[in-house]
This record gives C-alpha cells, structure tokens and sequence, in this order.
C-alpha cells in the first residue's frame, strides 16, 4: 500500500513512468504483493487455472470444454478450449506466473478480445480458437514437467484432432512464454526426458509476450525496476522452485543466483542451437517493454536467434521482435484488461495475426 501511495503522489513529478497514472500504481502494487506472497498462501488465496477458467464459462453462460491429455509418465495435462474446438485455426497457450502462479482472471479477457477481433474480421470464412494448458505449477512439479505436459497437449491437436502444424500456433506471456521457447527448442533438440514431436511442416508460427528468457536478475534492463511489475527476488525464488534448486528447509528464501540449461535458460544459446528452426516454425513475433526488467534477456536471445535462423536459411524478416516504448511486462495484455485499450503493440500484434491467417 506505501508503495502504490508514492507512486501515485511522487507521479505527476518524475520525468520516467509509465503512460498511464493507473498503470504506473499497479504495476507498484503488483510488484509488492508478488515479493511478499508465499506459496501457501498463493495457493489459498488464488483459484486454479481451472477454476478460474469454468468460473468464466459460467459467467458468459457457455459450456466448458476441456480434454485431458495423457503424457509419457502415467499422468495427465487439462488445456481449456476457448472458442469452438474444431476452429480451423488453434493459438496453444500457455499462461504466465514465474510456474508457480496460476492463470489470472485477466488472461481470459484479453484472450476473447483477441479472438472476437480476429474472427469478426474474417473475409475467407476461417475460423480460430485458443486453447489454454492448464500445466502443473511448481514446486508441486518441476522442469521437465511443463514441457512433457506442453508438448503432450500439442502431440494431440495433430495427432488426434487431424490438424496440420501449420494451423497451429503457439503462443504464452511471461512463464508461458518462457514455456513456448522450451517446446520450440524441444522440437529443434528433443529433450532426453520428454517424448519428441515429428513435425511434417512448420508451425503457423509463435508469438511471445515479453518471455522469461534467462534467470539472472543481473542485467543492466533491471534498472527498471521502479517501472515494472516484476519482483527480481519472486523471479530468483520462482526459478529454483521450477528448477528443483530451492532450499528445502527455507524454500522461500533468496536463493541467489540461478542457472539452467539450454531448454530453461533460451537467451544463453548460441546462434547454432537456433540452427533449422524456420523449419520447424513458419514465423516468430516476440513482443515486449522497453520498461520491464526482462528487456536486456529478451535482447540477448533476439541476436542469436536471428543468427541461428538466418544463418540455417530462413528469411530474417520473418523473425520480429518488437520492443513496445515506455511498456511494462505485458502491457499488451495488461492495457485490454485493465483499460481496454489497445497499445500500438497489440496493434501490431493483431496484424501479425491477420496477415499470417489471411483475414
């Protein structure tokens, strides 16, 4: 509460903030309540990705559909249909919430905008869906948990609902996008402990909401802290809770410095690990704030991707990566469910959409 108060008061006087009083506030708020939050009572107080999901189907009157899907170690993923499920196009989503959270409200409401704009302005008849993985959290589940579940779920949509890979996107904010350069790294480098995926063709492509590309809280773009939602030290605990690292007799404290590999940590790969991935996706758009804390990895993994892919024989126009002015983590998401207005970013975002699903 201190926090939001002066920021609110000390707003109309600092020359750096963010474009809006309410966003700056929150972003505040957000940060305060993600450092002091325990995963106890994270759990206590925040609804599953489930519940939240069939808290929303009976609130717009509509029937849940949900599948469960079985992975290669006797257990199961729920991913949530949003939009009917035999839509000729399907965006795989994965939420954010460092793993340890579960999908917000929000995330919902800014996936309907999404889908209403682009089936409203349709021309070719072609319909699109989402489809949200409700993957197991951490530290109940750690690394390689997700990804088994993530590319379990995908494994489905072409294998049993008949779908080509290039009517599939994938798609994720924060974690969740953190989650989608696993699986695309995956597909490109099976992992030894997760069941590979054969693609016959690419990918329709994916799309990034300012992704968790690299543990360390070091870089120069944290600086921005005072801008940002995101709490450097809930990062650092987050990571090595997915990662297995967290100390067991005080898994909530400060870890310190945190280190993956090359499927957890994607900004740390060079060029080569990149290597064919055109072939493996059509088109990739990551978007992000030139205000959030992330920024400098986000940064770091767009030099080497682009190398990889260039240098493999993919056409760099089709790698962008889009550094939104003066935004936050997620503004894109953040300003439909806040404010439900669209920033230049999601603008930018849709028309990606629509040029690749030719509406």
């Amino acid at each position: 509460m201190l926090s939001a108060i002066l920021h609110a008061i000390t707003y109309p006087f600092r020359s750096v903030r963010c474009t809006a009083l309410t966003s700056d506030v929150l972003n505040a708020v957000i940060q305060s309540a993600l450092e002091r939050i325990t995963i106890p009572q994270s759990r206590y107080l925040l609804p599953s990705t489930t519940a939240t999901y069939i808290a929303l189907c009976k609130k717009r009157a509509v029937e849940p559909n949900t599948i469960n899907v079985e992975t290669s170690h006797a257990s199961s993923v729920q991913a949530h249909w949003m939009g009917a499920s035999d839509a000729d196009t399907v965006i795989l989503y994965f939420h954010g919430g460092g793993y340890t959270q579960p999908m917000n409200d929000g995330i919902p409401i800014y996936l309907l905008r999404l889908l209403s704009d682009l089936n409203s302005q349709t021309t070719t008849g072609r319909s699109i869906a989402v489809l949200v993985v409700a993957y197991t959290l951490a530290p109940e589940a750690t690394h390689p948990t997700q990804l088994r579940e993530a590319s379990a779920v995908l494994s489905h949509l072409i294998t049993n609902t008949g779908r080509s890979p290039s009517d599939i996107f994938i798609s994720g904010d924060s974690a969740g996008g953190h989650l989608g350069l696993a699986l695309i790294s995956h597909l490109l480098h099976p992992h030894p402990e997760v069941n590979a995926v054969r693609l016959e063709q690419p990918l329709a492509g994916m799309l990034l909401y300012s992704p968790w590309a690299g543990f360390s809280t070091d870089y120069p773009s944290y600086d921005n802290i005072a801008l940002d939602m995101i709490s450097p030290l809930a990062l650092r605990k987050w990571s090595a809770m997915f990662l297995g690292k967290a100390n067991k007799d005080d898994p909530e404290s400060d870890p310190g410095s945190v280190s993956g590999d090359a499927y957890t940590e994607a900004c740390k790969n060079a060029a080569s690990w990149w290597d064919g991935m055109h072939r493996i996706v059509s088109d990739v758009f990551v978007s992000y704030g030139g205000y959030e804390v992330l920024a400098d990895p986000i940064r770091e993994l767009e030099v080497q991707m682009k190398r990889g892919w260039s240098q493999s024989g993919g056409d760099p126009s089709r790698v962008v990566f889009l550094e939104g002015a003066k935004e936050a983590h997620v503004a894109q998401i953040f300003d439909i469910m806040i404010h439900g207005t669209k920033s230049s970013s999601q603008v930018a975002i849709e028309n990606w959409y629509k040029a690749r699903l030719q509406l």
